[in-house]
Order: C-alpha cells, then sequence, then structure tokens
C-alpha cells in the first residue's frame, strides 16, 4: 500500500495583500481616484471564465446521441416488421 500523501493547498479565491493596489506616495487625490477608477474598470479574471468556455463538444455528443438513438429505434421498428412477417 503507497504512503498517504499530503493534500495539495486550493488555490485561493482572493488575492494576497501585496498584489493589491496601493496608493503611490506624491500622487495628489485626484489622480489617485483616476488610478482607481480605471482599475475598477477592468473586469476580474474569474468572471471571464464561464464566458469564454467552449461548448462545442457537448454539441458533437448530443449528436452522436441522436443518431445512436435514431439507429436503435429504426432497428426495433425494423425487427418488428421482420418478426410479423417471417414468425418463428
Amino acid at each position: 500500500m503507497t504512503a498517504r500523501q499530503p493534500r495539495r493547498p486550493r488555490r485561493r479565491l482572493n488575492a494576497p495583500a501585496t498584489a493589491l493596489p496601493r496608493p503611490v506616495t506624491g500622487m495628489d487625490a485626484d489622480q489617485q481616484a483616476e488610478r482607481s477608477r480605471e482599475l475598477r474598470r477592468a473586469p476580474a479574471r474569474h468572471r471571464e471564465h464561464h464566458v469564454t468556455r467552449d461548448y462545442s463538444h457537448v454539441k458533437k455528443d448530443l449528436l452522436t446521441i441522436l443518431v445512436l438513438g435514431v439507429g436503435v429505434v429504426g432497428f426495433i421498428i425494423g425487427m418488428s416488421f421482420y418478426v410479423q412477417h417471417y414468425p418463428w
């Protein structure tokens, strides 16, 4: 039996405090306010995740299921006609 491995920590949802924007010294209040507005306008990365997902494989899978289902139903109907015309 293999030894137990420690769990990998989950990725944190919030950014560490060192990554947050801080006011820069030497900027007056108007410049700081403009900088804050620009930073707030930038979209958050976690919101982009669901928008850019590609679900084309789901359409292909559904089409495959549809074709298989039609084939099975066609086989059942065809065999029922065959058994009616050629009984045991």
